[in-house]
């Protein structure tokens, strides 16, 4: 049974699997980064871009690749992939990119509209319902443009009919359904991201684009993963 990381996993896991951030790092040609990053590029020029969860940067080194001029950060909650990471990026040559240590529920540390672009990659499938509101509110406060590669409710049933299977096994009210904005956690939490920025973002500027199944060879992504953009007010 599939069980939701914590933080506190997430910043300590290479103790128990120390691969897993040098095989981040492989995953650079992965083609679910290339349809990524050909989406960050519809809003050019960038000149300053964020990732929340960039782990050892794999997407970053494309987005570097892409923009040289730019400067371009990324955070993660895992000391290792943000170290290894920064090694990796300047042994390939980037002077533009550098990886810190952070977290998506915290932003303070970044003032009003600081980047062009801010985007995720697999980060809020584990941001709960009691956060996720707030989350996104922060990160359109920082960026101009949100992309976000995510979990969209594509079939609200079978979430919910997911959903009830994952809460009775899990044992735990923290998965019982709350709102689709909020989130249906289906081994991840999958949500309705139109609902959820409708306070923040006019519908014509939310554009959700379902992700080619023959792209990722897993059946979660190919239900429910998405680009999700969103433009400011």
């Amino acid at each position: 049974m599939r069980s939701i990381l914590t933080d506190k996993e997430w910043a300590t896991r290479h103790i128990y699997d120390k691969s897993w951030v040098e095989s981040y790092w492989r995953s650079r040609t992965h083609p679910h980064r290339t349809f990524l990053v050909e989406r960050i590029c519809k809003f050019s020029p960038i000149h300053s871009i964020l990732e929340i969860g960039c782990a050892s940067g794999p997407n970053l080194y494309r987005i570097a690749e892409k923009f040289p001029n730019a400067e371009v950060k990324g955070i993660d909650i895992n000391p290792m992939a943000v170290q290894k990471g920064n090694e990796w990026l300047r042994q390939e040559g980037f002077s533009n990119v550098k990886l810190e240590v952070g977290r998506a529920q915290e932003l303070t540390q970044f003032a009003d509209k600081s980047f062009d672009v801010v985007f995720t990659d697999a980060v809020l499938i584990y941001i709960s319902p009691d956060e996720i509101k707030q989350v996104v509110k922060e990160m359109l406060r920082i960026g101009h443009v949100l992309v976000l590669c995510e979990w969209y409710l594509f079939n609200r049933w079978l979430a919910l009919l997911l959903n009830g299977y994952y809460c009775f096994r899990l044992k735990s009210e923290a998965f019982k359904f709350k709102s689709a904005s909020h989130g249906f956690f289906v081994g991840h939490w999958v949500r309705d991201y139109r609902m959820l920025f409708k306070e923040f973002a006019p519908n014509k500027n939310i554009c959700i684009t379902k992700l080619p199944k023959e792209m990722w060879n897993d059946k979660g992504w190919q239900r429910w993963g998405a680009i999700i953009e969103v433009a400011e007010k």
